[in-house]
């Protein structure tokens, strides 16, 4: 198979698709493109022969999947560009129905989301890097107890799970800012259904009168089954009436086949990608207590994540004759916020672990650790063991 054909076969690989379903699952793809680099690098000699060639396709194949992964997952109320290194790309302000009040949530020179007036109809956007380095064992590879892509793939999932973050802390930033309308925000203990409402209301106004709600999987299950009425009815035993709550039949359809409800009061929910840091499964990726409902048929999107330049994977030998891959990109994002969003704060889930802490934006100390493989933010990678944090 040649190098195009098996970067073909590596996308389907990453994005867990089959280029035939009908002949080819997305298991066998897996395997098949496991079996292929593993042929490149059968011996260290046709390893180090061919280290350019994998690093080449992996590299291209990042490239075309990442920026794919933020329309997949986020394009409800995102978009990306991608530029060049050290540049950064031009995002023309379509001012529309959007009122007085707008500015930019993007990250400052002290490395956290700031709010910046925006005095112009343009803004620019650029990267910062994001990386991680994985170990593989050479003797394990040789005698097939491992493969070479088992450790890209983690690390293509950490970049992900970057970039999920990235986009949470920077709504969250704009959330806290003083310049967002108090009406657009909603704080209390559990899921109150006229709260909601009452944000649906208002996304709905700039949305050509459709909105969607945005929350994690543990957000959603708070919902529960919304009661469409009340009606009163008569008590046997003492001839007084009472209430009792008539239940969407459709939400307890899609609890019972789901685990979630879908809709609530005609306005879809659609899940954010959540995670867990590592497998204890004791802390999550992104914070769990914040749902965002945002216009559906706003024109300008409100998330701009721009990808700056090509995925840059290196390997390093330890001296123990395990091998280091080492990849990084560079990203960006930023929060073009106006008041036709909303955000409901429910205070029940604010104890959830997350890595994320939600006062400074920062991470919590704990270690993010997947297997064999670390992924964090950092701008240096002459020194591999720099990589390694978060």
């Amino acid at each position: 198979m040649d190098k195009n054909a098996i970067k073909a076969l590596y996308i389907h690989a990453l994005r867990g698709t089959s280029p035939d379903v009908t002949k080819y699952s997305a298991t066998d793809i897996k395997g098949t493109i496991a079996d292929e680099f593993n042929k490149l690098c059968a011996t260290r000699k046709d390893y180090e022969d061919n280290k350019y060639t994998i690093f080449q396709i992996m590299q291209e194949s990042f490239d075309e999947v990442l920026p794919k992964y933020v329309g997949d997952a986020f394009g409800v109320f995102a978009e990306y560009k991608t530029v060049g290194l050290n540049q950064k790309y031009t995002f023309k302000v379509k001012r529309g129905r959007m009122r007085a009040k707008t500015f930019i949530t993007e990250v400052g020179l002290s490395g956290v989301y700031e709010a910046f007036r925006l005095d112009h109809d343009y803004f620019e956007v650029g990267g910062k890097a994001f990386g991680g380095a994985a170990y593989i064992d050479f003797e394990r590879l040789r005698s097939g107890d491992e493969d070479i892509t088992e450790p890209f793939n983690l690390l293509m999932e950490g970049l992900q799970e970057a970039i999920n973050r990235e986009i949470a802390k920077a709504l969250i930033a704009t959330v806290q800012n003083s310049d967002m309308p108090i009406a657009n925000k909603v704080s209390v203990n559990g899921f109150d259904p006229a709260a909601m409402m009452k944000l649906i209301t208002i996304a709905k106004t700039y949305g050509g009168g459709s909105a969607v709600i945005l929350a994690t999987p543990e957000w959603v299950a708070e919902m529960g089954p919304d009661a469409i009425g009340m009606p009163i009815l008569a008590n046997p035993a003492s001839n007084a009436g009472y209430a009792t709550p008539v239940y969407s039949p459709k939400d307890i359809n899609d609890i019972a086949n789901g685990g979630f409800v879908t809709t609530f009061r005609g306005t879809p929910i659609v899940q954010l990608p959540q995670s867990f840091v590592d497998e204890n499964n004791d802390m999550y990726q992104i914070p769990s207590q914040y749902a965002f409902v945002m216009p559906a048929n706003q024109g300008e999107k409100i998330v701009k994540v721009v990808f700056e330049g090509e995925t840059q994977i290196d390997d390093f030998k330890n001296r123990d004759r395990s091998i280091e891959l080492e990849v990084y990109k560079r990203f960006g994002v930023a929060i073009l916020t106006t008041n036709n969003w909303c955000v409901y704060e429910n205070l029940d889930l604010a104890g959830t672990p997350c890595i994320i802490d939600v006062n400074n934006l920062g991470f919590v100390n704990h270690p993010h650790k997947l297997g064999k493989v670390n992924v964090g933010q950092n701008t240096d990678y002459s020194d591999a063991s720099k990589i390694n944090t978060l």
